[in-house]
């Protein structure tokens, strides 16, 4: 429930404006832009120097986070949390960090918000005294973040970082690049259009297949997409179909005789609630996709021998079309 809730946040972040400090009412819209795991890197050399990974600890009230250093710098690690601090007026982050500086904790506020801009008030102590104050400017764009450091007083740090947004989607579904485009096929001699096209961000993938008619006008007639569960590292495939079926798989990916496979065992019910079940294997060998069904069953029970069954056998080429 918390991923759901983690995902809602973010998109109503990102689709918020501010132009002013967030209040106490709608600090959370503007620090949903932050959750999600993202990649660290030097602003200047473009070198990955850590990976943050940033969730809502409890919605609308607390942001959790973690970092670890990554690469031959000296080994870092820090975490801290963010909300709303009622006697400041302001969103307030606090972190404690083990570094090259030893054991510090660094305290923030959240000064301006100007559209995508954030500005940050941040100081830093170790055990015994301050070390250096800075002002931080978070830009968020379509990638991730670009960060500025304005120094104020005490030891430097490096003046620009950018986090970059992991994609565990692609991460753990390289597949899908291969899958985008127009695939056509025929099916019991009916002209059929399959549409694969990316989500927004990248971060899903949606397969719509359509009829097409004479006059080359189509009609849906099922849509799949595919997502990534967080809770348990896998992509997950839901289907909806225009007669009311629906089920849900996980696909499997490997490589046979050099073509790219994609094995699939759906479940799920018709529009009157029988159980469904469908063993589906795709062979993707690029712009030519077979799918062929290996077993279908109607509540648990495969179909008899005959013409049904052949037809539902019968493999299915598609080919994509040229862009």
């Amino acid at each position: 429930m918390r991923t759901v809730h983690a995902a809602l946040l973010v998109l109503v972040g990102t689709t918020t404006l501010h132009a002013a400090p967030p209040t106490a009412e709608d600090w959370w819209t503007a620090m949903g832009r932050y959750p999600g795991h993202h990649l660290l890197k030097d602003g200047e050399s473009g070198a990955v120097v850590g990976a943050f990974e940033v969730e809502w600890g409890v919605p609308f009230e607390r942001i959790n986070y973690r970092y670890s250093s990554i690469g031959d710098g000296p080994e870092t690690t820090a975490t801290g949390f963010c909300s709303w601090d009622e006697k400041l007026g302001k969103v307030r982050f606090v972190e404690v960090e083990t570094g090259a500086d030893g054991l510090v904790t660094h305290l923030g506020t959240l000064e301006d918000v100007e559209g995508t801009a954030y500005t940050w008030n941040v100081r830093t102590w170790s055990e015994k005294e301050e070390i250096r104050s800075f002002k931080m400017t978070d830009v968020f764009n379509g990638d991730g973040v670009d960060r500025s450091i304005e120094m104020r007083s005490g030891s430097a740090i490096p003046s620009s970082f950018v986090w970059s947004r992991v994609n565990h989607f692609q991460k753990a579904f390289p597949l899908a690049e291969q899958l985008v485009g127009i695939w056509n096929f025929t099916d019991e001699g009916q002209q059929k259009m399959a549409k694969v096209e990316w989500g927004p961000g990248k971060n899903t993938l949606v397969e719509t297949t359509y009829s097409v008619g004479d006059d080359g006008k189509t009609t849906a007639d099922s849509t799949v997409v595919y997502m990534y569960d967080t809770s348990s590292d896998v992509v997950r495939m839901h289907f909806m179909g225009a007669d009311g079926t629906a089920g849900w798989a996980s696909p499997r990916v490997g490589t046979a005789d050099g073509k790219t496979t994609m094995e699939v065992s759906w479940r799920g019910r018709n529009a009157d609630g029988d159980r469904l079940t469908a063993e589906v294997l795709r062979e993707i060998d690029g712009d030519t996709m077979t799918l062929t069904m290996r077993d279908f069953k109607f509540k648990r029970v495969s179909l008899p021998e005959g013409d049904a069954r052949s037809a539902m056998a019968t493999p299915t080429v598609m080919t994509r079309a040229k862009k």
